[in-house]
């Protein structure tokens, strides 16, 4: 009597392992194939991420192969274990590349992760890096934070990793005008205009390089490099004219609205509430507190200057403008010294490597040259907006065409202004 023949049927379910807790489970074959899939082990409750193939003979397992394939040559009894790794948890996430790329654990605060993107962004900045993969390690960089710095993004790459198509709504961000948001970003321009970094870095990023110049003898080389520079320095000056004209008319704008009233106790209370919310908004930007004591202090200096040459003898202007004079040149040496403070750190590092210094003291020197890095930074754009503003001061209160009664309100009301930004405090850490 022959062997029992048992009639098989289309397997409708494939198995798989939980990665977590061991328990075999399985699940409906999805129709298309090819796919990854996730699950959710009843075990467990861990979410698994399965790469799914049909097998094309045998038992229906969960990444199985053919029975051509080595792995078929195995015992029978043995299961192949599915391609697949299982789905993180933001305590446990799946992957950790994008934590590496910004140098933070992967239970990182948001502040932390702010901290070092602003830090690996300045050290990798294609206009201050030389390195030709700068440009890469940016954008890089850049997405990183995009995602991490998202909690809704950073929970799904924790869950997913890569695996998903994890980005920003609408893409990610153009990585040059992503560092330039960290400066104030869209919410300040119509108060200071475009910081020349984010200009200056553009313009560095899309300058292609010129070959010819390397055929050329040292003087004609020299003399190629000075036209540029000049033509450089031309286009920069028109741009920071264009930007100065263009914050007049805003300006102008703002102040009408006080200027354009009755100037009373209660028109100035009503103006300066508008102004007090509006600063309330600003200070959530990045360094938005900041940048509103720089604008502040410029607006309240220039404002009380001209006021005070409407005194006996203009003693109140005379006394301001040597104020003026004071604080720009205290502002320049400091800034002076930043940078001065972040070539020492560039030369220490650059000694580093040629001693080959083990890679922890080596990262605290990086750490620290970048964080020099920004503060330099920092005050480089601070001393630059405070200039320009100085500048949009004067057309706005030095206007001939302009009568002077409305000059002394427009005086006014920038007081009004420079007084509530120079007033503005940090919100207090909140406590879980």
């Amino acid at each position: 009597m022959g062997p029992t023949i048992i009639e098989s049927r289309k397997p409708q379910y494939l198995t798989a392992e939980c990665i977590s807790c061991n328990t075999p489970v399985e699940f409906l074959m999805p129709k298309n194939s090819g796919e990854v899939i996730y699950i959710e082990c009843y075990a467990c409750k861990q979410v698994l991420s399965i790469d799914v193939q049909y097998p094309q003979k045998g038992t229906a397992t969960a990444g199985s192969s053919s029975p051509n394939s080595s792995s078929s040559k195995r015992d029978s009894t043995s299961p192949s274990k599915p391609k697949r790794t299982g789905a993180g948890t933001d305590a446990s996430p799946l992957e950790t590349e994008l934590y590496d790329i910004l140098g933070v654990p992967v239970d990182a605060t948001p502040a932390q992760i702010k901290k070092n993107y602003r830090a690996l962004a300045l050290q990798n900045h294609p206009d201050k890096n030389p390195d030709p993969e700068s440009h890469a390690k940016f954008q890089k960089i850049s997405e990183a934070y995009q995602i991490l710095s998202d909690p809704k993004l950073r929970s799904d790459y924790n869950k997913y990793g890569q695996n998903k198509d994890v980005s920003p709504e609408g893409g990610f961000v153009n990585p040059e005008a992503f560092f330039k948001q960290q400066f104030g970003g869209d919410r300040f321009v119509d108060i200071i205009g475009e910081i020349s970094i984010g200009r200056d870095m553009r313009d560095a990023l899309n300058e292609p390089e010129d070959e010819s110049l390397a055929n050329l003898s040292p003087e004609e080389k020299a003399k190629r490099e000075a036209t540029a520079s000049e033509t450089k320095d031309k286009a920069r000056d028109e741009a920071r004219q264009a930007r100065v004209d263009k914050l007049v008319q805003n300006l102008v704008h703002k102040l009408s609205i006080y200027t354009d009233g009755p100037c009373d106790y209660t028109a100035a209370k009503g103006y300066q509430e508008m102004i007090r919310l509006e600063a309330e908004e600003l200070k959530e930007e990045s360094y938005g507190v900041e940048l509103l004591h720089a604008i502040g202090f410029t607006y309240t200096l220039k404002a009380k200057q001209y006021l005070g040459k409407q005194e006996m003898l203009g003693l109140g202007s005379w006394f301001h403008g040597v104020r003026e004079k004071g604080h720009i040149l205290s502002e320049t040496v400091s800034t002076l010294r930043a940078a001065m403070d972040l070539q020492q750190s560039f030369t220490q590092l650059q000694e580093a490597e040629k001693a080959e210094m083990d890679e922890t003291a080596k990262k605290a020197l990086e750490e620290a040259a970048a964080s020099k890095g920004l503060r330099a930074l920092w005050k480089g754009s601070k001393l630059e907006v405070e200039g320009v503003l100085r500048d949009v001061c004067d057309k706005v209160l030095g206007d001939a065409a302009v009568p002077k009664a409305t000059l002394i309100k427009r005086a006014s009301a920038l007081k009004i202004i420079g007084e509530v930004y120079e007033g503005v405090k940090a919100d207090k850490p909140t406590t879980p």
